[in-house]
């Protein structure tokens, strides 16, 4: 194979200096290919270790080695390495045991209910209601509304404060709530919102305690505890690294790349790999700065790899507006079209990928495949995540409700069903402040429900001799969209980071970089790197499928709205 400069600077890094590096490599770059022959430069193998940020890219990684000869590289997830450590323990290495809802368990808890419960009152009363009319029942709807708003809140605190391993104090909290944006500005703004803070302070506190007792006594984790309680409890890898390699250094969070320096020797060198311009992975703990973080804390060598391998000139192009150093290999100019949404079904072939920001248009777009009887593929993480979606529109007995019972009517059943949502998106919508994104949120939800329950009721129709009920219908419908051979590859672009195809279809792409009220500037940042990263899956053609962004009228464009100026 022939190596470019920047991949020869790379290698003559690894065989012939010291110190720490960092490749700043762009989509398409090689960076596999790159590291793999940077493990040839390196005298011991056995002294190697690959950090990868998934279970799928750790099985490619370690294939990839394999294919090379390099059987004595060790490759293993970033998770998996805290794991290890955590089993090395003596008290934990027969009965380790992986609840991924842990704390969900924890806050149900009677005896913990009992200890957040005096600190629950004082945030429902610093919302303005007097504790005197608690049992009341025009209160109790929203007080339990409250409730359930604190939960979801103390959940996600406490995920971000392990992977982040922030300090415990409560104005550093606070400001971990601010970045996160847990708590919107306006409710930071409000006098009262001081008490409120000490009051989930004190119980996020109760509620990591117990999950840390938890572990040590029952030896009961979830997933960030891998990472977390190494750091926390000081523990240590018995075998350490002379070599690590850290795979997509730019979404590390801090307790993930802790775990990894506890596998470098002391005298031990580490050659992280990522681009700046695909860090997006800031809402699970990581953030913007996790690159820099990580050239800064190991004093390391800034390594370029500016060759894109992948996308042809006109893709180039496009991403060029993003990363302006990128620069393509090929020759070819490649395919840039604007296409709308009606044609996608018709255009797209086997093996082709769509993708989106979110995955609410995607619902919609898979009906539309199955209408027109072609099969897809979700992620497979995805795909009960996707039934899900669908099975919560309905209530379980409405679920099994045979369609060949006497009186049944689909049109009565969908209209009941309607209205039962139209009063919770009422509810719902309520609470969102500003009039604008109040009604765009209320008139997305009306018609999300709407159009699935006429998808059910096609497929009642059309499916009639195999489906009795909205539980087979939804039986069909994952034989639809789990289909691996020869299926259109439908994905978030969270999802589709990683992955190519010749050819690439953006949904929705006129509304990225995806704008919102009250947007931190990382999280713009973020969203401006999912557009890149979307971009630059393309190896042929690219799609762009423009829709308008939600306007409460409906406006004339002109030709500008459509051209992909940026």
């Amino acid at each position: 194979m022939n190596f470019t400069p920047e991949q020869h600077r790379i290698f003559d890094f690894v065989k012939n200096e010291s110190g720490h590096g960092i490749i700043d490599a762009v989509a398409g770059a090689g960076k596999t290919t790159t590291i793999i022959e940077c493990a040839n430069h390196v005298e011991n193998k056995n002294d190697i270790l690959f950090c990868a940020f998934n279970s799928s890219i750790a099985t490619e990684i370690e294939n990839k080695f394999r294919s090379k000869g390099l059987n004595e590289v060790t490759v293993k997830t970033l998770h998996a390495l805290g794991r290890n450590i955590l089993v090395q323990d003596v008290n934990f290495r027969i009965n380790l045991k992986l609840e991924k809802d842990k704390y969900s368990q924890i806050i149900k808890n009677d005896r913990i209910k009992s200890l957040i419960k005096p600190f629950y009152e004082d945030i429902i009363i610093s919302r303005g209601f007097d504790p005197e009319n608690f049992s009341d029942k025009e209160n109790t709807y929203e007080i339990n509304r409250i409730e359930k708003e604190i939960n979801f809140k103390l959940l996600e605190i406490n995920q971000k404060f392990r992977a982040t391993l922030e300090k415990d104090e409560i104005e550093s909290f606070k400001a971990m709530l601010i970045h996160f944006r847990i708590y919107e500005s306006y409710e930071i703004e409000k006098t009262s919102f001081r008490k409120e803070l000490t009051a989930i302070f004190e119980c996020h506190k109760i509620l990591l305690s117990e999950g840390n007792k938890l572990a040590k006594n029952s030896q009961i984790i979830d997933y960030t505890d891998m990472i977390y309680l190494p750091y926390i409890w000081q523990l240590y890898p018995i075998k350490k690294y002379k070599f690590l390699f850290i795979d997509e250094c730019q979404d590390l969070s801090k307790s993930q790349f802790a775990i990894a320096a506890k596998y470098c020797k002391i005298d031990g060198r580490i050659l992280a790999v990522g681009d700046p311009k695909q860090s997006i992975y800031g809402f699970t703990g990581a953030d913007v700065e996790s690159f820099d973080r990580v050239r800064r804390f190991t004093k390391a060598i800034q390594l370029p790899l500016t060759t894109c391998f992948r996308c042809p000139q006109l893709v180039i192009n496009l991403a060029k507006g993003i990363r302006t150093d990128i620069v393509g290999s090929k020759s070819e100019q490649g395919e840039v079209t604007v296409i709308p949404r009606e044609k996608v079904v018709e255009t797209s072939n086997p093996n082709d990928l769509i993708i989106c920001r979110t995955k609410a248009p995607l619902i919609p777009l898979v009906f539309s495949f199955i209408d027109s009887e072609k099969k897809v593929e979700i992620h497979k993480d995805e795909v009960i995540e996707f039934l899900s979606e669908l099975r919560k529109i309905f209530l379980k007995e409405e679920l099994v409700i045979p369609f060949k019972s006497p009186g049944f009517d689909f049109n009565t059943f969908k209209n009941r069903i309607f209205d039962r949502w139209d009063r919770r998106i009422y509810m719902e919508a309520k609470k969102i402040i500003n009039a604008t994104e109040r009604d765009i949120y209320t008139r997305n939800e009306k018609n999300h429900i709407s159009q699935t329950l006429d998808f059910f009721h096609r497929k009642q129709i059309q499916w009639a001799q195999r489906c009795n009920s909205i539980d087979d219908l939804l039986k069909v419908i994952k034989q639809y969209i789990s289909s691996t051979e020869d299926s259109v590859k439908i994905y978030t672009i969270h999802r589709a980071k990683g992955l190519e195809a010749d050819r690439v279809f953006i949904l929705n792409y006129s509304r990225l970089p995806e704008t919102k009220i009250g947007q931190n500037a990382w999280e713009m940042e973020q969203e401006i790197n999912l557009k890149y990263v979307a971009i630059t899956r393309a190896k042929k053609v690219l799609y762009l499928i423009n829709e308008s962004k939600p306007e409460l009228e409906k406006k004339e464009g002109s030709l500008f709205d459509i051209l992909p100026f940026d």
